[in-house]
């Protein structure tokens, strides 16, 4: 992220050197979006799927143990919207915003997720 840290520098300097309260103000409102962005917590798509994929997980567990008629989930979709990049290794990442965080939601990135239940297979019965 060296490329935001470097951007956010230079706005700051602007916002310091700037007269005309307007841009100064604007550049202050884009340097906190910026800070806000960078301090976020990043977390990967494979780790957003696989916190809901172990929800599904426990739901099907928890029904198949439960005595008498069971109940499940048998399909669960998932809209996230979130910011993303790509770090410097080529790794995606994702960044929320925080609740209290002004954002676009125009900035911001759908990411949808769909799990299905997946029938647990009968193991074949045992030949003698």
């Amino acid at each position: 992220m060296a490329g935001l840290e470097e951007i956010l520098k230079r706005l700051e300097t602007l916002q310091q050197t700037t007269k005309e309260k307007e841009t100064k103000a604007e550049l202050g409102r884009i340097v906190k979006l910026l800070q806000d962005f960078l301090s976020a917590p990043k977390t990967s798509p494979l780790d957003v799927a696989n916190a809901f994929r172990q929800v599904v997980d426990q739901v099907q567990t928890e029904a198949r143990e439960s005595p008498g008629m069971g109940t499940t989930i048998r399909s669960l979709d998932l809209e996230v919207k979130a910011f993303v990049h790509v770090e410097d290794d080529g790794v995606t990442a994702l960044s929320f915003p925080q609740p209290e965080a002004a954002v676009d939601s125009s900035s911001l990135s759908t990411l949808r997720i769909s799990f299905g239940a997946i029938p647990a297979a009968a193991p074949p019965p045992a030949q003698e």
